[in-house]
């Protein structure tokens, strides 16, 4: 009977810091790692090349979603050179104090597909962190990828 008191007693002590009257902050489940490859095609913008080409493309957003990862580990790719700059962007737009910003960077279909393909070969869809000094050929597969698909995008028919 003595350990249900004390057991009850003492049962609402991890609530609170030690020493003090204050409770502690509720303990906040994380939400799950994006699964890579999932939903990463839902929101596709359209857009037209100059030779009259429609073609769906994708944001930064949709490419990381894709590789399972941040946006801002894809930022660092492509600031450090291990995966190349968005060959598309938006045009760019002016804020009220008249400073321009860069359009968002786009990805078409194919480009996106082949790189979740080249990661997937590599079998790094799944690493918690890449070593991309083990994994130079994949920056060069990738930019090689990417250059012959837009030139086959941006031919003239």
């Amino acid at each position: 009977m003595s350990d249900d008191f004390i057991d009850s007693t003492f049962a609402d002590l991890d609530n609170f810091y030690p020493g003090s009257k204050r409770k502690r902050k509720p303990i906040v489940a994380k939400k799950p790692e994006v699964e890579p490859g999932s939903n990463w095609d839902s929101k596709p913008y359209k857009k037209t090349l100059p030779n009259g080409r429609d073609l769906e493309m994708f944001t930064i957003g949709s490419l990381a979603a894709a590789l399972g990862r941040p946006v801002i580990s894809l930022r660092v790719w492509i600031k450090e050179g291990y995966i190349p700059a968005a060959p598309y962007r938006l045009p760019s737009t002016k804020d009220v104090n008249g400073k321009e910003h860069q359009g968002r960077r786009l990805y078409s279909r194919a480009m996106v597909e082949k790189t979740l393909e080249l990661f997937s070969s590599a079998g790094l869809l799944h690493v918690k962190r890449i070593e991309w000094a083990l994994h130079r050929q994949l920056s060069t597969e990738i930019a090689e990828a990417w250059s012959e698909i837009r030139a086959t995008e941006t031919k003239i028919n």
